[in-house]
């Protein structure tokens, strides 16, 4: 049996879905090799295959890489939001509410929001 022979049985069992993983490597890299016009349907699909293996590779490459993207954002949000409490906390312990008024200082919490309240009513009114 020639190899033309072998690789044409080899053919006829990869279109009825009889070949093994290892058997269609084998047909494949036969067809890259030879010129045979009798091949040229088979190299053809596995021309079409190849590109959309790596096309599928492509694209599970760049889900890899926004996943990796999206995990590194929540990681900088998670950690900006805890900062963020971190010193607002620290900086609501430190806040002293004073108010100026009429050369007096109060830092009488009940009597600067009393101003405040009378001070807006007065803005809105007019």
């Amino acid at each position: 049996m020639t190899d033309k022979e072998k690789y044409t049985a080899l053919m006829q069992r990869y279109w009825e879905a009889e070949t093994t993983p290892e058997e269609e490597r084998e047909l494949a890299r036969y067809v890259e090799r030879v010129d045979d016009p009798d091949f040229e349907e088979i190299r053809g699909v596995f021309g079409y295959l190849s590109i959309g293996k790596e096309k599928k590779e492509k694209r599970a490459r760049a889900i890899r890489i926004y996943s990796f993207a999206a995990v590194a954002a929540s990681i900088v949000a998670v950690v900006a939001i805890g900062l963020n409490l971190k010193t607002a906390e620290s900086r609501n312990q430190d806040e002293l509410c004073v108010r100026y008024s009429y050369g007096e200082i109060s830092d009488n919490n009940e009597q600067i929001m009393s101003s405040v309240d009378s001070s807006l009513r007065e803005m809105f009114q007019r």
